[in-house]
């Protein structure tokens, strides 16, 4: 059986354990590869344990919401969804609106349609772009919109 160099993933538990108690510094991403930070990201909202305040400090330390990699900026849009930071609604809305692949597109609209004093906004950009997407992701994207809000 061979043995696994652990390191990387040990950076990214360290740091998710970190900013999940708001300890956030400006150069916690030194030496971190994009994989890296997109996995910090990733745990982060899976484990549900960032702040409003701690999403703040990320963003305004780190200008996430600039990020022009899809995974990393998916994972953020997602996070910062979660927490309910307001600056993020035309971010992510931007990034559906120009990303047309599926796994980036539906769960950043069902995190949208979630969150009730948005929903609407994302309804209104789904409808504005649905003849952008593919028929499956527009399919799946009506069934998760009705389901969600009973539409």
């Amino acid at each position: 059986v061979p043995e696994f160099d652990g390191s990387l993933q040990r950076a990214v538990e360290g740091l998710v354990g970190r900013w999940a108690e708001g300890k956030v510094a400006g150069s916690d991403l030194d030496g971190l590869t994009p994989q890296q930070v997109k996995a910090t990201l990733t745990l982060l909202f899976e484990r549900e344990t960032a702040t409003l305040e701690t999403v703040q400090t990320l963003d305004k330390l780190f200008n996430f919401s600039s990020y022009k990699n899809c995974d990393i900026l998916n994972s953020w849009c997602r996070l910062a969804i979660q927490a309910r930071y307001e600056p993020i609604v035309p971010v992510a809305l931007a990034f559906v609106s120009r990303q047309g692949r599926m796994k980036y597109v539906r769960p950043i609209y069902r995190d949208l349609f979630k969150w009730s004093e948005q929903s609407d906004k994302a309804v209104e950009m789904y409808h504005s772009k649905k003849s952008f997407y593919m028929g499956i992701c527009r399919n799946m994207l009506t069934k998760d919109m009705n389901s969600i809000l009973g539409s």
